[in-house]
């Protein structure tokens, strides 16, 4: 008997189709929200490290061609040797102990022309890397040379290398000097207008002497113009005409935030803290609210204190 098949066809269950819901991507965006936040300023504090710790290379660096310069000359190198712009820093003076020599000898000769001048375009306009903290701005010659208070020519303006550091020049810098004509120990830096301090006179101890520091760069007063940056105390490094590049005092304490009007203090972009090299090449980062009687004490050659028999305190 011919019996016919039947023929069952299971049916499934209506599925839904997955997915998210308007609620549940909002309850993600939100919680991703909370986790970019939560990490940002944790890479934004690496970097900062990262950047810091550069900077304290930079200065390491800068130290131990200070030293090899003393050795090499007995004295430290001097912040500058006249007043006017035909001369050249304590910056330039160690270049050929920081593998610069291409540049340090590229300089004119002959001392009788400016620093502006296009024969010394190599020697005054070529920034170097060392000079710069990673934490304010990279290598650039975007400085201006000073001349008395007047542009040198229009095509000199804003092409001169700078620098982020200055050296100590002491608790401050426009010390009378003796009749002898040295320094005054228990006021004066390493390096300063006319030095050639040898390391024999740091009778503080080359580990407790401040040698170059992070240089505060103050705000930009609004209409200086041509002389912006000789009012930030800014200007060419590698030159000797603007004391207030090249060195900065411990008289004032340090900047007390990037703001600080003061175009004659040692500052940084380093959060709570700047960063200096001592004469024996090591690096140490103060307190911005550091005590000034020991700043004061760390800046002096030998004015017969030991900073590290006082409590550095916070400022208060």
């Amino acid at each position: 008997m011919f019996t016919r098949s039947t023929c069952h066809v299971s049916k499934k269950p209506f599925q839904k189709a997955s997915g998210f819901t308007l609620i549940e991507l909002l309850v993600v965006i939100a919680i991703i929200g909370v986790l970019v936040g939560l990490l940002l300023p944790a890479v934004q504090q690496a970097r900062e490290a990262g950047r810091r710790l550069s900077c304290a290379n930079n200065l390491k660096q800068m130290g131990l061609a200070v030293s090899l310069h003393a050795d090499a000359q007995k004295h430290f190198p001097s912040g500058r040797k006249t007043r006017d712009p035909y001369d050249v820093s304590w910056a330039f003076r160690i270049l050929p102990f920081l593998e610069q020599s291409q540049i340090f000898n590229s300089r004119n000769p002959d001392t009788t022309v400016p620093c502006w001048d296009s024969s010394n375009a190599t020697a005054f306009r070529s920034p170097v890397g060392a000079f710069y903290c990673p934490s304010r701005r990279s290598p650039a010659a975007d400085r201006n040379f000073d001349n008395n208070n007047q542009p040198p020519v229009a095509s000199g303006i804003g092409v001169a290398a700078g620098a982020d550091y200055s050296a100590c020049g002491g608790t401050y810098f426009n010390y009378a000097t003796p009749s002898t004509g040295g320094p005054d120990p228990k006021r004066a830096g390493v390096i300063h207008t006319f030095s050639e301090v040898r390391p024999a006179q740091i009778t503080d101890g080359l580990s407790t002497t401040m040698v170059i520091g992070d240089r505060h760069i103050p705000p930009a007063i609004a209409g200086a113009g041509v002389m912006e940056h000789y009012n930030q105390g800014d200007t060419a490094v590698f030159v000797s005409d603007t004391p207030h590049t090249l060195f900065r005092d411990t008289a004032r304490g340090l900047a007390s935030s990037p703001f600080d009007t003061n175009n004659r203090k040692f500052g940084s972009l380093h959060p709570g803290v700047t960063q200096f090299v001592m004469c024996d090449g090591h690096v140490e980062a103060k307190s911005n609210d550091m005590d000034i009687d020991v700043l004061l004490k760390y800046a002096a050659i030998g004015d017969g204190d030991d900073p590290s028999d006082i409590d550095e305190g916070d400022g208060t």
